[in-house]
């Protein structure tokens, strides 16, 4: 009775530890004619209370904290990146509080709203803030929506980048010639996986002992 219970307090454990695994880590697509990416966005664990488009009204967010992927700008730079950390955005911000880049061009607040995702609203995943990542070599990407937020621009979504000797700051245009659709979907963490094969594999070795034990008593009574 005592390794049944033991058995089943780790299998508990091992369910819990599931949707932590899905929290941390994001799959953000988005496909136009002129712009698409395919990014993995690490966030902070913990959720934001944000004003929505209607300010009376808090959704949940979470701050972005690095992003690894890549992107195609048509007739622009493309580029593949290993884990690059955004640049942090003021303690505190939302999509109608949002930080100004050093050099006074952009705002953003590294903002993503999954239950957008969920619930399958137009437009809400990123806001007017949006992702912004600074590279070597002065190379800027900001990726963001005109939903809500502080000048919000629209049910559309845009992209800046620059590397120096290319920039644009355009609607992501999608094939019908509307707004670009995206998508968001939570992805398990490496860690976080590991740590779940780990207790899947301890309560494969405890089944297997309650299991061998009895067989051994028995052929040791005769």
């Amino acid at each position: 009775m005592k390794k049944l219970s033991l058995t089943l307090l780790t299998l508990a454990m091992a369910l819990l530890n599931a949707p932590a695994a899905l929290a941390d880590t994001f799959s953000y697509v988005i496909v136009g004619q002129n712009f698409s990416a395919d990014l993995v966005l690490t966030t902070g664990d913990t959720a934001l209370s944000v004003p929505g488009p209607n300010s009376a009204v808090d959704i949940e967010a979470y701050a972005v904290t690095s992003v690894a992927g890549t992107f195609d700008i048509a007739g622009g730079p493309s580029a593949t990146f290993a884990d690059t950390p955004t640049v942090p955005a003021a303690s505190g911000v939302n999509a109608y509080n949002l930080t100004y880049s050093a050099d006074g061009k952009f705002i953003f607040d590294n903002l993503i709203y999954p239950a957008y995702a969920e619930t399958g609203t137009a437009n809400g995943i990123l806001d007017s803030g949006g992702i912004f990542l600074l590279f070597g070599g002065g190379y800027e990407l900001n990726i963001f929506s005109g939903s809500f937020g502080t000048s919000s621009a629209g049910d559309q979504y845009f992209y800046f980048a620059d590397n120096g000797s290319f920039y644009s700051n355009n609607p992501v245009v999608g094939s019908n010639g509307g707004p670009a659709a995206d998508s968001l979907e939570s992805a398990p963490e490496p860690g976080s996986l590991f740590l779940f094969g780990t207790g899947l594999l301890g309560l494969a070795f405890i089944l297997h002992r309650t299991t061998v034990k009895p067989s051994l008593r028995a052929v040791s009574n005769r």
